[in-house]
């Protein structure tokens, strides 16, 4: 009888878990201990309410972050759980709602890369984003070592910089084509995805200006 039995306890232990795979209930798995490729280190995170807290930390292929903190077991943080986070020298932040090339992100971690006003410049390393998981669509997998140059609004959706110069200039106007000056030099060529930074203080110091009180 157990050698009856056995044959179909196992067959319907594969159904369950097909069933539960196609239905976006695949085991999670755990890269920390079998994944060479998570960033690990010494570290920080700021949690929602603002608080920073040390520990360490890994950034998982998953898209998740794990945390150790000096007390209590590892804590695994998804992107829109945490504010920010300090892994060795590189700071990383949140993106929102990003369109990639290959699919779209609903919330995921991003290496910072600098702030002018309202507009935050993030390098989107598609290896620590994870190909399925809560917030993300698994459809099209990213290319192995892919990235993208992202910018954050303060409020919206964030933005893939595209290199092309038609669909920079698409994506761009919207942004900042409200300062004449950054209108007319990306419409012409003058600047593109190279000159991000010079392009994003332009913008800042244009936007504080219009904001100054005007003498009488």
């Amino acid at each position: 009888m157990k050698s009856i039995l056995w044959p179909v306890l196992l067959l319907l232990t594969g159904l369950l878990f097909r069933a539960g795979t196609a239905y976006g209930q695949a085991p999670y798995t755990n890269y920390s201990i079998s994944d060479p490729r998570a960033l690990r280190g010494q570290g920080a995170c700021q949690l929602l309410d603002g608080n920073w807290r040390s520990g360490k930390l890994r950034l998982e292929p998953s898209g998740h972050l794990r945390v150790q903190f000096t007390e209590g077991e590892a804590t695994v943080y998804q992107a829109g759980e945490l504010k920010a986070f300090v892994l060795k020298t590189d700071t990383f932040g949140v993106v929102r709602n990003v369109s990639t090339p290959s699919r779209w992100l609903s919330a995921a971690f991003a290496q910072k890369l600098y702030q002018y006003g309202q507009l935050v410049a993030f390098k989107l390393d598609h290896r620590y984003t994870g190909a399925s998981g809560p917030g993300f669509s698994d459809d099209i997998g990213a290319p192995t070592g892919a990235m993208d140059l992202v910018l954050q609004p303060a409020t919206g959706d964030a933005v893939v910089v595209p290199a092309g110069r038609a669909a920079f200039i698409r994506t761009m106007l919207p942004l900042v084509g409200d300062c004449p000056e950054l209108a007319a030099q990306i419409t012409k060529g003058k600047v593109g995805r190279q000159h991000m930074q010079q392009i994003l203080q332009t913008y800042a110091r244009w936007q504080k200006s219009t904001s100054l009180p005007t003498s009488n």
